[in-house]
């Protein structure tokens, strides 16, 4: 009687085991079979194509002249960078030398920008403003992305 019941506890266990299994690779396995042929469905339309990051393209770092409230005007260097859609950037290289000859006489022009006596580069966003007219004028409306004013170089007291 024993062995009897040894034998059915052992089949009830192997049954357990078995559908256990079936259970796991209906549910791992399968589905990725079913990904894999529906992923070559005829029908189906074509993956979206990745979306194209940026370029940076470094300027060469300009001086302008500001007035810090209540002080002398004095001279301040600034550091650019154009973003540019990548299908742009030979566009923009090409007429770079234009683009620098045409930034340097707008910065030169006009009256030094007035400034807070503690100024940082928010300070000087309007760098971005009066040269987006320039770029469109040599490259044309929406070859550049956008002027980025990166940083500020200024001499201590």
């Amino acid at each position: 009687m024993r062995k009897i019941i040894l034998i059915i506890v052992a089949l009830i266990v192997l049954a357990s085991l078995a559908g256990g299994g079936f259970a796991v690779y209906m549910f791992v396995f399968a589905t990725k079979k079913q990904e894999e042929t529906s992923a070559s469905d005829p029908n189906d339309p074509p993956p979206e194509a990745p979306v194209k990051r940026p370029a940076f393209i470094p300027l060469e770092p300009f001086s302008v002249y500001i007035v810090p409230e209540g002080q002398k005007p004095r001279e301040v260097m600034v550091i650019l960078h154009l973003e540019v859609p990548p299908d742009n950037v030979p566009q923009v290289n090409d007429k770079m030398h234009l683009l620098r000859d045409r930034y340097i006489r707008e910065l030169l022009r006009g009256d030094p920008i007035a400034v807070p006596a503690r100024f940082s580069s928010k300070d000087l966003f309007v760098l971005r403003d009066r040269l987006r007219g320039p770029t469109d004028e040599i490259l044309g409306k929406g070859v550049v992305t956008q002027v980025l004013l990166l940083n500020i170089i200024t001499q201590l007291k």
